[in-house]
C-alpha cells in the first residue's frame, strides 16, 4: 500500500483495569499469549504510531511490504538454512528453535488464534499494521539469538524492554517493567534495575532493529551478524543466569 493510501494509525483508548486483569492472568498463567495481546491492547494507545512510520518510510520497510511473507519463507526454509553451516547465525536461529521447541511462525500463529477478531479487523481496516505485527511476531526469535537474552521470565522481560526501546511500545515497556518487579520480589539478590537498565543501554547503543534486515544476516558467522547491528552482551544478565542454580521465579512471560 502506498504511504498516500495508509490509513491513519488507530486509536487505542487506555484501560488501566484491563491492563491490570491482564497482567495477573498473565501472572497465573505465562504461557498464555492472549493475556500479553490484552495488556498491549489496554496500554498501547498509539504509543507505537511513531515505530508505525519510521518502519514503513525506511528502505528496509518498504521492501518488507512488497512482499512481507517472504520474510515467513526465508524462515521456514530450513534446507537454505542449514546450507549455511554450524557457527551462522541461521545455525544459531536453528538451535534455539529446536531446544525451546518452537517453530517460526508460532508466535503469528499463536496471535491468530487468541485475537482472531482482533487480527482478522486488522488484516481487513488496517493491513499495513497487520503485517507490522506478522515482521514482529517473526522477527521476535531472532531477537532473542541476537541478544543473548533466554526463553526465561528473566529474559523475556528484559528482552521486552529492549524492544519497547525501538519500538517506542508503552505495551512493551511496562509489561518488562512489572514482569521485573515480580521477578525482584521472589528473588531479592537478582540485580534486577542494574539489568533493565543494561538492556536500556544495549538497546539505545544498538542499530534500530525493526529496520535493519536481519534475515539477510543469517548466512553470516553469528559473532558477525551481532557486529552487524552493534548488539553487546548483556553480561549482567549472563553472569545471574550462569550463577543461578534455584528455581526459576513463577512470574509474566511474552509470547
Amino acid at each position: 500500500m502506498s504511504e498516500e493510501a495508509r490509513p491513519r494509525y488507530p486509536s487505542q483508548p487506555i484501560r488501566p483495569l484491563k491492563a491490570a486483569k491482564a497482567f495477573m492472568d498473565l501472572v497465573g498463567d505465562r504461557d498464555d499469549t492472549r493475556y500479553v495481546f490484552a495488556f498491549f491492547n489496554a496500554v498501547n494507545g498509539r504509543s507505537n504510531e511513531a515505530y508505525y512510520e519510521r518502519f514503513f518510510n525506511s528502505a528496509y520497510g518498504r521492501r518488507f511490504l512488497a512482499d512481507p511473507e517472504a520474510l515467513g519463507r526465508t524462515l521456514t526454509d530450513r534446507k537454505t538454512l542449514e546450507s549455511y553451516g554450524p557457527g551462522t547465525f541461521a545455525a544459531a536461529y536453528l538451535h534455539y528453535l529446536d531446544t525451546e521447541g518452537l517453530q517460526p511462525l508460532g508466535v503469528h500463529e499463536a496471535a491468530l488464534a487468541n485475537a482472531p477478531e482482533m487480527m482478522a479487523r486488522l488484516k481487513s481496516e488496517w493491513p499495513d499494521l497487520y503485517w507490522l505485527h506478522y515482521h514482529g511476531a517473526l522477527t521476535h526469535d531472532l531477537y532473542h539469538v541476537l541478544t543473548r537474552y533466554g526463553r526465561d521470565p528473566l529474559g523475556e522481560a528484559l528482552l521486552l524492554v529492549f524492544s519497547g526501546l525501538h519500538t517506542g511500545s508503552r505495551g512493551a515497556r511496562l509489561l518488562g517493567a512489572l514482569a521485573g518487579l515480580r521477578i525482584r520480589a521472589e528473588i531479592p539478590s537478582w540485580p534486577i534495575g542494574q539489568m533493565m537498565r543494561e538492556a536500556v543501554g544495549l538497546a539505545r547503543a544498538a542499530e534500530h532493529f525493526p529496520t535493519a534486515d536481519l534475515a539477510s544476516l543469517l548466512p553470516l558467522p553469528l559473532e558477525e551478524a551481532r557486529r552487524r547491528v552493534n548488539i553487546g552482551a548483556p553480561d549482567l544478565y549472563l553472569n545471574t543466569r550462569a550463577r543461578w542454580s534455584g528455581p526459576e521465579p513463577v512470574t509474566a512471560k511474552a509470547a
